[in-house]
């Protein structure tokens, strides 16, 4: 049976890159891709337009008619292609929505999805600040922020991300009304391994989705490097959704440490997270208006994390008490997600992680040794995948 997974997002997150780097490694794979730009470009150029990443922007926002119409007509082509093809899984990669000014531009609509009647949809995100870095270091784009860093807003780029996702979710519902029932909306992270991302797109069914929750600030390189060892061992069996593959929260968390320092500070001094080198310095007040926009995606983005999973496995290697990881394990009893905790500690934690980390009293759910509660997801994995 044929599969539809339309991957989305907002602009300049690097969503075709990494996927086109992932599917290098795919192999014996059944798939095709299409990336609707090229379609678009095609279509104007059999009309006598000539469209490119550099005008593409201003051409939909001159001419939203000829545009709508090329963009319809591409979608056409897609859904042609998917029918006559004998390919397992296809692959329809395009930004979601695009506001530049007063106007913006569609990436699709209601009708394009109607058409393409998607089985899931994926919104491709990277962090705020590595989307700023990758406007800063492609010419045309930076132009269009008049060349200077200090234009390129992190109240911008949330609002992009923000925009992409609700346009999402409204197009999703109202395809549900019609009676075309998408599987789910994830919003993945592009700091996971690109043998996740095929895991999704290829093998769930034999590797069902796991969310990994843990505490995520705070701590010595000792723990993260245990967290990244324990994702590793669940990775050969599950397709882990990694919370800390979109993290802007450490933007937030240097804002909160240099402010505290200094409480007159204008500019903020960011380092890359990634590589621990490049830094960057932005404004105070910049940082201050996208936080509370950024404090409400990371909830949402982690929630949706934890209802499209089959099961959560908590990784609580830490005594102190995470609000975020009860928060996750409430939100997974909710939507009735199998919830595994690994806590190591003679200490009893606290009486609501016992709570929801013992929600089933006919199977052992908390575990002090993180080989054997692996062991017991793989042993019990028919049970909670059809739950």
């Amino acid at each position: 049976m044929k599969e539809v997974v339309l991957l989305t997002g907002a602009p300049l997150n690097g969503r075709d890159e990494y996927i086109e780097e992932a599917l290098k490694i795919a192999q014996g794979e059944s798939y095709a891709y299409y990336h609707v730009f090229d379609y678009i470009k095609c279509v104007a150029k059999e009309r006598g337009y000539k469209i490119t990443r550099k005008n593409v922007l201003d051409f939909a926002l001159n001419h939203p008619e000829l545009m709508n119409d090329i963009r319809d007509e591409s979608f056409e082509r897609i859904r042609k292609e998917i029918d006559e093809s004998d390919k397992k899984v296809h692959l329809v990669s395009t930004p979601a929505l695009f506001r530049w000014g007063s106007g913006s531009v569609l990436g699709f609509t209601l009708s394009n999805l109607k058409l393409l009647k998607p089985n899931r949809v994926i919104i491709v995100l990277d962090d705020i600040l590595s989307v700023r870095r990758r406007i800063i270091s492609d010419p045309e784009w930076f132009e269009r922020f008049g060349n200077d860093k200090d234009n390129i807003k992190l109240t911008t780029l949330v609002m992009w991300r923000e925009d992409a996702i609700n346009h999402v979710k409204t197009l999703v519902h109202e395809l549900k009304k019609e009676g075309i029932e998408v599987r789910y909306v994830l919003q993945f992270g592009i700091r996971h391994p690109y043998e996740t991302f095929l895991d999704l797109i290829f093998r769930e069914k034999e590797k069902p989705l796991i969310y990994l929750s843990y505490p995520m600030t705070g701590h010595e390189e000792e723990y993260y490097q245990r967290v990244r060892g324990f994702y590793a061992k669940l990775s050969e069996h599950f397709t882990v959704l990694d919370p800390g593959a979109l993290d802007d929260w450490w933007v937030v968390a240097e804002y909160d440490s240099q402010v505290e320092k200094d409480p007159n500070v204008r500019k903020i001094k960011i380092t890359e997270i990634f590589d621990g080198h490049a830094v960057e310095e932005l404004d105070r007040e910049d940082i201050e208006q996208a936080t509370d926009i950024l404090r409400r995606q990371l909830v949402d983005r982690d929630f949706n994390l934890v209802r499209v999973s089959k099961a959560i496995a908590v990784y609580h290697y830490t005594k102190e008490v995470s609000a975020g990881v009860i928060s996750e394990m409430a939100e997974a009893h909710r939507n009735l997600v199998a919830i595994y905790l690994y806590y190591p500690f003679k200490r009893r934690p606290s009486p609501f992680m016992e709570y929801y980390g013992m929600q089933n009293p006919s199977r052992r759910t908390m575990y002090k040794n993180e080989d054997e509660m692996i062991r017991a997801m793989i042993e019990e994995k028919e049970y909670w995948t059809k739950a």
